[in-house]
């Protein structure tokens, strides 16, 4: 549990989930390729950790490296079935897997090929979704979505996938860094 401090959003709880498979044809090992001196799925796990309102943080992965170094770092891992760990599964059915397990009333997705993000990042677009069905990360340059942080409430993410008709939640380029090549991770 990592609520900590005790914030509470909405009266709601929180689940954290960082999809994590390890089958990347374009950047074999992404998930835990070196970035900037740690795992790049040690920096979502831990400004995850660093939310004042993520109450239960879990990496959902099919990778024993990957289910290692989320452990290491003091992460919950969902071992997750084979057939949500394809190039074609979609990561809205990922969440709803997690949420059949960790019951919450909001689920935050954190791609872990986002590492500067910020606790902030996440608490800032939580407090966005409040009231509303969810929120979504987009660059301030106008790129739009960032894939740094989504949130929905559990029972909206039922029945739709994220959309561009969600709240937005701007964030500076400067943290919008997205990985999916070897040559991103040297940035």
């Amino acid at each position: 549990n990592y609520g900590r401090r005790g914030a509470v959003i909405d009266g709601k709880t929180v689940l954290g989930v960082i999809p994590a498979r390890g089958g990347s044809k374009r950047f074999p090992g992404k998930n835990i390729a070196p970035f900037r001196g740690r795992p790049l799925l040690a920096w979502t796990i831990l400004s995850a950790q660093k939310s004042k309102y993520i109450d239960t943080l879990i990496c959902s992965t099919d990778d024993e490296d990957i289910e290692l170094v989320a452990l290491v770092h003091g992460c919950r891992v969902l071992k997750r079935p084979p057939e949500l760990a394809t190039d074609t599964a979609k990561s809205e059915d990922v969440l709803r897997h997690a949420l059949s397990i960790y019951p919450h009333d909001y689920v935050v997705l954190l791609q872990p090929t986002s590492p500067l993000r910020t606790a902030d990042d996440i608490d800032r677009c939580l407090l966005r979704a409040v009231g509303e069905n969810g929120c979504i990360s987009v660059s301030d340059r106008g790129f739009g979505t960032n894939g740094a942080v989504y949130v929905a409430t559990a029972q909206w993410l039922q029945y739709n996938d994220f959309n561009k008709d969600l709240k937005q939640y701007v964030m500076p380029e400067s943290r919008s860094l997205d990985i999916n090549t070897p040559e991103d991770a040297l940035l």
